[in-house]
């Protein structure tokens, strides 16, 4: 049998391992994580009965999307190996993913097509945000450096504004019921124009709040508009998927919500001195012009006596042609009488005609008498009573 020396074992310990344990994945409970100055990560990795020491080297940890931290359920994937003179053994870690990630994707992937096929994620529902808004409020916490980003930047941008604070809770599983309370207090009272959800970055179990459908649901109908602004550029949760706009980070987001002040100053300014420029060319012009006029201008009083001349020949010339006028309408009213006297009843009953009217009205024909009725008949110098006759009675 070969005898071996403490380090000759190590090294075939350590040989054996790099052969058999080339790539695994081990899944436990974070602990005790440190990086130090040098980028590398150490932490131990420990379920109830032992503890595995672990490594990430700096490239790996710095390529990484998610950085665990202390009491974080992870899968670790790397190599086994020995190190050291007291061969020791610890996993070289290549990447280091959440606990249940691939049943969590397809969890939140079913709950994005739920919220699709309700319309919910359709871009043509989302509202344009206020341009000056007054009041703005923000649901986070109210210890968060999110809300302290929030207020520096939106002091700088847009200081008239007014900010109203929902503080709830924004990482744990009491986070969507908080967060979903405090925009609902918000919106009770009704001053908000527009309301910023947000926090800080986080890894992916610390954003999973805001994957919630109950949140995203309320979110989509709100009254006002929603901006989400949560976490980091490369995570997308479905409070972004429903809001009307989404900012990477709570300072995005104040400048996403509120106008530059000193830009808009600045062109007030600008627009204030051309406009300032534009006033001086009319003055100038109108002077110019007034100038033109007034060389163009006669004598006032001329110009009066001649405007009563041309008055005073005007009425001349009218009142001949209304003379003339009413002369012509005189002649034909004397000739439109004299016709009318001609054919006046007075004048036919004087020459021998006689009006007869009957029980029914005046009579024009035999017909609209009968035998034995009393008439009525005048003539040029009165009028007289009669009676019906027939023919053969007639005298």
């Amino acid at each position: 049998m070969r005898v071996w020396t403490p380090s000759t074992l190590a090294k075939e310990v350590q040989r054996l391992l790099g052969r058999s344990l080339q790539v695994v994945e081990v899944e436990g409970e974070i602990s005790q994580i440190h990086v130090p100055a040098s980028g590398h990560c150490y932490f131990q990795l420990r379920d109830r009965d032992a503890a595995l020491s672990c490594v990430v080297w700096r490239t790996n940890w710095q390529s990484q999307r998610f950085h665990p931290r202390p009491g974080d359920r992870v899968v670790c994937r790397g190599r086994v190996g020995a190190f050291g003179q007291q061969s020791r053994y610890q996993l070289y870690v290549s990447l280091v993913r959440p606990a249940g990630e691939g049943k969590l994707a397809k969890e939140l992937a079913a709950r994005r097509a739920r919220l699709e096929s309700e319309g919910l994620l359709d871009p043509r529902r989302k509202r344009a945000l206020p341009r000056y808004p007054r009041f703005v409020g923000i649901a986070t916490s109210p210890t968060g450096a999110a809300l302290q980003d929030f207020l520096r930047v939106s002091r700088g941008r847009w200081p008239a504004a007014r900010i109203l604070l929902g503080g709830c809770t924004v990482q744990g599983p009491t986070a969507p019921s908080s967060v979903l309370r405090a925009v609902e207090l918000l919106l009770e009272d009704a001053r908000s124009e527009v309301i910023v959800v947000t926090r800080g970055g986080g890894s992916k179990v610390d954003l999973l709040p805001f994957m919630d459908e109950t949140l995203a649901r309320f979110l989509a109908h709100s009254p006002v508009p929603i901006v989400s602004a949560v976490g980091h550029e490369i995570d997308t949760t479905l409070a972004d998927l429903v809001a009307d706009a989404v900012a990477p980070t709570p300072s995005a987001a104040a400048g996403l919500v509120f106008p530059d002040g000193a830009a808009l100053a600045s062109e007030v300014d600008a627009r204030a001195m051309r406009l300032d420029r534009a006033m001086d060319r009319r003055v100038v012009t109108a002077r110019r012009r007034l100038a033109e006029l007034r060389g163009r201008l006669r004598d006032p009083l001329a110009m009066l006596r001649a405007a009563r001349r041309r008055r005073h020949d005007l009425l001349g010339r009218l009142d001949r042609v209304v003379e003339r006028r009413l002369a012509g309408r005189r002649e034909r009213l004397r000739h439109l009488r004299a016709r009318l006297e001609a054919v006046a009843p007075r004048r036919v009953l004087e020459r021998g005609y006689a009006i007869v009217e009957g029980p029914r009205g005046v009579v024009r024909a035999p017909g609209d008498v009968a035998a034995g009725e009393a008439v009525r008949v005048r003539v040029a110098g009165g009028a007289f009573g009669a009676k019906v006759m027939t023919d053969e009675s007639a005298p």
